[in-house]
């Protein structure tokens, strides 16, 4: 059996194998992907392979896949959506992104692209938020005014 081209994209991915990356992409290929760093376009798959590449970098290995979905729609619609952790050097600070691709699917080559990514995540250390607002001064929460009669409403 085969595998979708959504799922060769994710393994490329996973493997950190981007000349496959390109490889799943048509000759001519529209590539647009929003992230919040900016919007990155495309007009072939080398080109694709080299942002998707550059989103993942630095790193060094295979990546984990911590969740991914497929769908696969008519007339070569798919959908790949997918959340990958690494390490990063010098420290190996973990990394996590989640993205979704929209793709079109002509004779097993992507055509056309849209990526949306809300960024790069690094794992972040515990933060006591009980503290933080006792030093800030916002553990006591103001009362709301108590209104002494309702105001009335009349219909015009």
């Amino acid at each position: 059996m085969t595998s979708s081209v959504p799922s060769q994209l994710l393994a490329a991915i996973k493997g950190r194998k981007f000349t496959s990356v390109a490889r799943l992409f048509a000759s001519q290929t529209e590539f647009e992907a929003w992230t919040n760093v900016g919007h990155w376009t495309a007009q072939d798959g080398q080109t694709a392979a080299k942002i998707i590449e550059a989103w993942y970098a630095p790193g060094a290995g295979s990546s984990t896949v911590v969740y991914s979905n497929e769908i696969q729609g008519a007339r070569g619609f798919a959908v790949l959506e997918c959340e990958l952790t690494w390490t990063a050097p010098p420290d190996d600070q973990p990394r996590v992104l989640r993205q979704l691709y929209l793709l079109t699917i002509k004779n097993d080559r992507i055509t056309n692209a849209r990526v949306y990514c809300p960024g790069l995540h690094a794992e972040f250390p515990e933060v006591d938020l009980e503290k933080q607002r006792r030093q800030k001064g916002l553990g006591v929460v103001a009362k709301p005014p108590i209104l002494k009669q309702a105001p009335s409403l009349k219909a015009v």
